[in-house]
């Protein structure tokens, strides 16, 4: 172990070993330390990702706007029966969308990165450690590791933060800019409309 990383785990220890000190219990402690954790790392998580988002808020609203332009363009294109046309727009929209695939997906590994420094830390501090459950669980058994409990708290960690995101002001308005993209997606068309515009006329045929 080089000097860099010792004071890495020396500053991380200084930081964390507080939360697995709240209760007597060290069974309990640790649960409760390692949720904790998890909690901390899902903060820092989701807030690089809004820091990410909102230094490439002006692409992104571009993207957005070039996505539903090219997609709107080519489902009016089949609608006029111009199969050329569709085709190029069709084009443009696919590959737009393939820029917004993968610049999701980077956003969310900008939520991932915390993680990785945690369990680091944790190995430096509880190497070899297993919890006894009080029940087993499939493919974990009835003893848990450092690892595997980190993830489970990580999910429950995640999936608390998601309710409590609307009560907190920074990621409230965060949440209510992408919002806004929810609401411009739906000015999408989709052949699906076209299917439903082409039954309603026949039906008013039929009834005519």
């Amino acid at each position: 172990m080089n000097n860099f990383e010792l004071q890495f785990y020396q500053i991380c220890d200084a930081l964390f070993i507080h939360f697995y000190r709240l209760v007597p219990d060290p069974i309990v402690a640790f649960f409760i330390g390692t949720f904790l954790l998890a909690f901390v790392t899902v903060i820092i998580g989701e807030f690089t990702i809004s820091i990410a988002f909102l230094a490439n808020r002006k692409y992104v609203d571009n993207l957005n706007s070039e996505l539903i332009k090219w997609n709107n363009l080519s489902v009016e294109a089949i609608e006029a029966g111009d199969k050329e046309t569709y085709k190029s727009c069709n084009d443009q929209a696919n590959e737009i969308f393939g820029k917004v695939f993968f610049l999701s997906l980077a956003y969310a590994a900008s939520s991932l990165w915390p993680a990785p420094f945690a369990l680091a830390w944790m190995q430096y501090r509880f190497p070899n450690l297993e919890l006894p459950l009080p029940f087993k669980i499939p493919f974990l058994g009835d003893k848990v590791g450092y690892i595997a409990l980190f993830i489970l708290l990580y999910i429950t960690a995640k999936y608390i933060f998601t309710f409590l995101k609307p009560y907190l002001p920074y990621f409230r308005k965060i949440d209510a800019m992408l919002a806004v993209y929810e609401q411009e997606q739906a000015k999408m068309k989709s052949f699906g409309d076209l299917l439903e515009k082409s039954l309603a006329e026949k039906e008013k045929k039929l009834l005519s």
